[in-house]
Order: C-alpha cells, then structure tokens, then sequence
C-alpha cells in the first residue's frame, strides 16, 4: 500500500496543456478504478485500484483483487458483495468501472425508446434470474458511445454480457439505490457543495479506449517477454502524459500480473481522473446519452 494522505472531499486541479495552465477545477480527492468481471470466479479477474488526488496529481495507494478484500473469496457473489462494500466505504468518491452502464436504444422496441428511463430500467433488472436469460431478452447493438469511444465489445457481445448484466444488478443497481450518483445519467456540475456531500459517484470507463486514444494499444495480456515489457512501456508512458505517480511496488504488481487485469484498473482510475478535469464532460450532451451513458476514457 503506498502512502495514505489525509481525506478530504476535494482538491484543487489547474488543467493544463503543453505545460500552460488553462482552468481550474474542483475534483472529489478519493478515485476508484475497478476492472471488473461477470464469471464465476470474478474475485479472481476483479481488480480494484484506489487512489488519491494530491497537489494536482493522482497517487495510487493500493491495487488488489476483490478475492483479498474482507468477506471475499474467488466465487462471483462474495466477491460481487465485497467489491461493493469496498467502493461504498468511500462516500465521497469517484469510481470508474469497465462494463456497460446501458444498452443502445436500439436494443429495444422502437415505439418503446421514447419513455426510457435508465433508472427504471435497471430497477428492473432483478427480474432476470440469470446473464442468460437478459442476454436473450434484448438484441445487441453497439450504442453510440461505443462508436465514439471505440470500445472492444458492444453491451451483449459474448464476451462481455455477464460483465454488463452482473455488473449493473448487483453492483451499480444496489450503489444507485444507496444513494450513489452515475453520469451521465444523473449528472450535476462537480461544484464545492457537491463535492462536500456524501455522494458516491459512478462513471462507465474503457482502458482500451484510453489505450486507443494514445496510441498505447498493444499486447499486453499475456506471459511472454514483449507483452510483460508492453505493460511496462504502457505504465511509463501513461505516467508522463497523465500526472499519476505509483510506488515501485505496486509497478511490479502490474508488471507481473500476466492477465493485464492490475494495468487496467490503474488505468481504470486514469480514465476517471481524465474525465474529471473537465466536469462539463459528466452531462449527458443530448437525449440519447440520457439512457445509453458515456465511456470516460
């Protein structure tokens, strides 16, 4: 664990671009990054990091799997129910998780798409015993956001439905429920008041899409040589264009954590830090966004 600064609700952060400052803006201090997982023994492939924003630069203090938080095991429900006490234990926090908040509109039938509500719908989301059958309840389509951001999978592709389903009912959903805040479906400008209130705030993220953006997309899953030295490549370069500092600890843990899964909660939190420096990206920017969301990246 690196080094615990004080908490406090918010921090001051002076954007800046080619070393000039270009604004200021108040962002909430704690930032969780999770990579998240649906499969059966999700407490092995959850990683969650925390960190904490200080001076204007983001600090991570810790980067664990959900197996090693209290009350947890590798089997997907303990897990699931520990990963969501640990985010709650953080009342003024910003979490970024890596799974669909949504499905695209399209994914519904069209005389219904008018009278969405995203909270209301993923109220309803209990009444699916299983991924299985929520998978088979909807079409998959890519939402607009996925598009824009260039995300991997769309919501119910194969490979990422349990992530979608699991990661909305028994995370998201019982968080909202608790009083947690989601953009941008329930976005409000990150002012002092807000930022002093106890709100957790949740934000949908992709490592892929940031790795896109920098031009840092290359194999890094994996045991071989190249992909442990890409995570090393990808770690050093996200340290000199985002200001995020991590113990040679923690490196080590994400350098050797073959599955890539560690490297991705870090940048997990980036993501959210990143989205942070400008809290007009937290409103939904037309009605389509009010039910499909945003990936932060």
């Amino acid at each position: 664990m690196g080094k615990v600064y004080p908490r406090k609700a918010f921090t001051v952060f002076e954007n800046w671009r080619n070393g000039e400052t270009v604004g200021v803006t108040k962002i909430p201090t704690t930032i969780l990054g999770v990579d998240f997982s649906g499969a059966q023994n999700a407490g092995e492939k959850i990683w969650i990091c925390h960190s904490e924003t200080v001076g204007g630069a983001l600090h991570i203090q810790s980067l664990q799997r959900a197996s090693e938080l209290p009350d947890s095991s590798t089997q997907r429900e303990l897990a699931l129910n520990a990963t969501r006490e640990f985010v709650s234990s953080f009342p003024n926090a910003v979490c970024g998780f890596d799974f669909p908040f949504s499905l695209a509109l399209e994914s519904f039938p069209e005389n219904a798409r008018e009278n969405l509500n995203w909270r209301e719908w993923i109220s309803s989301l209990p009444e699916y015993s299983d991924a299985e059958e929520f998978k088979t309840a909807f079409p998959d389509a890519a939402r607009e956001t996925d598009r824009e951001a260039k995300t991997p999978f769309s919501p119910l592709n194969l490979r990422l439905f349990r992530q979608t389903f699991h990661g909305l009912r028994d995370v998201v959903l019982p968080l909202v429920e608790s009083g947690a805040l989601a953009f941008p479906f329930d976005a409000l400008p990150l002012n002092e008041a807000e930022a002093e209130s106890e709100n957790l705030r949740l934000l949908e993220i992709c490592p892929a899409s940031l790795l896109k953006k920098q031009k840092l997309y290359f194999s890094y899953k994996g045991r071989s040589t190249p992909q442990r030295e890409n995570r090393e490549t990808i770690w050093q370069q996200t340290q000199e264009r985002t200001r995020v500092k991590m113990s040679a600890e923690l490196s080590q843990r994400v350098f050797e954590d073959t599955e890539g899964d560690a490297l991705d909660a870090v940048l997990a939190a980036v993501c959210v830090f990143r989205a942070l420096q400008n809290p007009e990206n937290l409103r939904a920017r037309n009605n389509r966004e009010k039910f499909e969301g945003r990936v932060y990246f």
